[in-house]
């Protein structure tokens, strides 16, 4: 009895002792096992993650982007807002921008010096002006063919081109559907227009033909160049019948010279060819110190005793057998075989008349007759003489095309430019300065010459719709 109970007590002390052992070892050696357990992956992630790519590629991709973005759109946006073609920030183009345009130019121009000159100027624009504008020019027949054209194309609620040549009468009748810009504010703006300096060196009558007062002053065209109406006379032929070979300044002289002629003639040829175009009547009119319209320009007074004495002079010239209808195209065919000692003719048809007088002494055999261009004889004190031209008008389109066509029209109008213009066309220029890059033109051409001479004597021709007509 006494052996078990002693058998049970240390049992139950030895049972006792491995639970106090199992509590009091915990205390102690767990925490030091675990914890270097816990901390070892907790070093060991950071120590992956840190070279890992996400963390790295973000914050190098966000500066890429921007620093790609930042170069790219500041050096695009500066040139916009301050290059040579910048748009203007005053004035009534504020904000146009002309740059890359393509404008089209409905012209007349079909013979080939004026065709090489064409080529050659709107090539060079192209490739020169640093908006980047492109200027196509297309030829379309005359005058008349043009208007045509547009006239179809406004009818169709279209206009055909940028641009287009035509008369002031031209200008009144497109403008009835507000098919052309008012050039005033192309001229005058403070970045694109014209400077004083420049404004001043065209001749004044030749802007004032294409500024219409019913439309409120308007200025609906540009000249680029002007013709004027000229006596043609033969100084050779003229010598040979017993005069000086100077042109008849009077209508009595035209018919002591003309009645001379044609009595030489002796066939109904030799004397004077008579004209009838409107030009033609409008520039007898001038020269017997009359006009075609009334006063304020708004109606015609074909009744008026110029018009009236100056056709009477005429019809009575021709009643005399001094003077004839030629009706079988331009005049200058009987001009150079001398069955005409005088014709009446635009200043821009000599090198026409030159050509006709060297292609019959060529066949003939003879010299080359000596021909000039003179005034319409007058009953004024001076001359009056009609000097007339189609303008360059810019049609309603986009603003960013009709300022290209504004600096396509300046360019094409420069004093370098109009010489050679000049030399291909045979017209007049219509800036002061042209004359300086003229050259020895005036001298190899005294023809053109003494028509020059003539300009300060001119005045223009109604603007009027109905003048077509």
């Amino acid at each position: 009895m006494k052996n078990r109970s002693l058998l049970l007590l240390l049992t139950m002390l030895i049972i006792a002792a491995f639970m106090l052992s199992a509590c009091g070892g915990g205390a102690t050696e767990e925490p030091a096992v675990e914890e270097p357990a816990v901390e070892e992956p907790a070093a060991e992630e950071p120590a992956v993650e840190e070279p890992a790519e996400e963390p790295t590629e973000e914050p190098m991709e966000e500066p890429t982007e921007e620093v790609a973005e930042e170069p790219t759109e500041e050096p695009v946006e500066e040139p916009m807002d301050e290059g040579p073609c910048a748009p203007a920030t005053e004035g009534p183009l504020a904000g146009v921008d002309p740059r890359g345009q393509t404008v089209v130019w409905w012209h007349n121009h079909d013979e080939e010096a004026r065709l090489e000159f064409l080529d050659k100027y709107t090539a060079e624009f192209n490739a020169t002006n640093e908006c980047g504008i492109t200027v196509e020019h297309l030829e379309q027949g005359s005058y008349n063919d043009i208007r045509d054209k547009v006239n179809a194309s406004i009818a169709a609620g279209e206009l055909p081109a940028s641009m287009v040549v035509g008369y002031q009468n031209d200008q009144a009748f497109y403008q009835l559907n507000d098919a052309l810009v008012d050039l005033n504010d192309y001229i005058n703006d403070p970045t694109w227009g014209l400077t004083a300096e420049e404004l001043a060196d065209f001749f004044p009558a030749y802007l004032e033909q294409s500024v219409h007062a019913a439309y409120g002053g308007q200025q609906l065209g540009f000249p680029p160049n002007r013709s004027m109406e000229g006596l043609i006379y033969n100084i050779s032929w003229l010598k040979e019948l017993g005069f000086d070979g100077t042109p008849p300044e009077t209508p009595e002289e035209l018919r002591e010279m003309a009645c001379a002629a044609a009595e030489a003639n002796g066939d109904g040829t030799g004397g004077f060819i008579i004209d009838t175009g409107a030009s033609t009547i409008a520039a007898w009119t001038f020269a017997f110190g009359g006009n075609i319209l009334n006063d304020d320009g708004t109606s015609y007074v074909y009744n008026e005793p110029a018009t009236v004495d100056s056709l009477t002079f005429l019809k009575e010239l021709y009643d005399d057998g001094c003077a004839y209808l030629y009706t079988e195209g331009y005049p200058q065919p009987p001009f150079a075989n001398r069955e005409a000692l005088f014709t009446t003719s635009s200043s821009s048809g000599i090198p026409y008349y030159l050509g006709a007088v060297e292609d019959v002494a060529a066949e003939t055999g003879n010299p080359v007759d000596e021909f000039g261009f003179g005034a319409i004889p007058h009953t004024t004190p001076d001359p009056v003489q009609n000097i007339y031209g189609g303008d360059v008008m810019i049609t309603k389109t986009t603003p960013e095309q009709q300022l290209a066509a504004w600096l396509w029209i300046k360019y094409y109008t420069q004093p370098e430019v109009q010489a050679d213009w000049v030399r291909a066309s045979n017209y007049f220029p219509t800036r002061a300065a042209t004359e300086q890059y003229l050259g020895d033109y005036m001298t190899e051409n005294p023809i053109w010459a003494s028509a020059v001479n003539l300009l300060q004597y001119g005045i223009g021709e109604p603007q009027l719709i109905s003048y077509q007509t």
